[in-house]
């Protein structure tokens, strides 16, 4: 196993992670944040360098170590070689498989060698989730509404950590909202506010820059708030030279139209999202 650190080895593992494109997306836009700010402390892991046949983008362990509780247990990867991958994940240098994890953006082909190993460390994938990987190759800026939205458009802030995280889908635990807090601290984020200055509408992104999180209250509905948020974050990752991308819940129907009307293409349940939990303290790490 080998970390990479050096700019000479990033800069040439970001060009043979483009070349793989699209199955590299996630670990891609990890790449992105380490190369630009790294302000979420993620590193690359690969099995062999210069030729590799698995990258693991994790928390940096040290950090975990001092930060666990702000900054949460989390990686992504993109392998050529399931039995690499499965080596890697195994060894705990690696993985630490002794803390919650939230696995994002996971090939759906590796998700039950991570069950396995994680059962056999007696964890446990306590919730699954396929996903439609979503990417916008026009280039062009997208147009968000008109003039009286531009006063309700703000940026998330902590405070909303707790709101975001109750209407996810998928949400619902400290390890989550944790997560969610580390987003808003340290990533592009947008919503609308209504007149009390609340928001009713948000959207932000990850650490591997995929826009996500996007939810509308039901009586804010229709208004296109969804789209005017879409495309300040679409906007605001062109200016940084960013992927546009995110992951979309294969059930999701009305938000894969919405973004398949934005030139979006979507490579359905190429992904999933995986919550690996203790099994003593399911959804209630520490």
């Amino acid at each position: 196993m080998h970390i990479l650190q050096s700019a000479k080895n990033l800069v040439a593992l970001k060009s043979m992670l483009h070349r793989e494109l699209p199955q590299s997306m996630s670990v891609y836009g990890g790449l992105l944040h380490i190369m630009n700010n790294n302000r979420c402390h993620l590193e690359m892991c690969v099995d062999s360098w210069p030729d590799f046949s698995t990258v693991i983008c994790r928390r940096q362990k040290q950090v975990l170590s001092s930060h666990h509780k702000i900054l949460p247990n989390l990686c992504t990867l993109f392998t050529k070689d399931v039995a690499s991958m499965r080596t890697m994940l195994m060894d705990d240098r690696v993985i630490s498989w002794k803390k919650e994890i939230i696995m994002s953006a996971i090939p759906s082909y590796c998700s039950g060698v991570i069950q396995e190993i994680a059962s056999s460390n007696g964890m446990e994938v306590e919730k699954n989730v396929p996903l439609n990987l979503c990417i916008q190759n026009n280039p062009k800026y997208m147009e968000y509404g008109g003039s009286e939205l531009a006063s309700k458009i703000s940026s998330l802030n902590v405070s909303h950590a707790e709101l975001v995280c109750s209407h996810l889908a998928f949400g619902g635990n400290k390890l989550t909202l944790n997560h969610v807090r580390s987003c808003i601290q340290n990533l592009p984020s947008c919503c609308i506010l209504d007149e009390g200055g609340n928001p009713v509408s948000w959207s932000l992104m990850d650490e591997l820059y995929s826009v996500r999180m996007g939810f509308t209250l039901p009586e804010y509905r229709k208004l296109g708030y969804i789209k005017t948020i879409t495309a300040v974050l679409v906007n605001k990752a062109r200016s940084l030279g960013l992927p546009v991308y995110c992951h979309v819940h294969r059930m999701n129907k009305e938000m894969l139209h919405f973004l398949n009307s934005q030139d979006c293409t979507v490579y359905p349940e190429m992904y999933m999202l995986l919550f690996v939990t203790s099994r003593h303290q399911q959804g209630e790490p520490e």
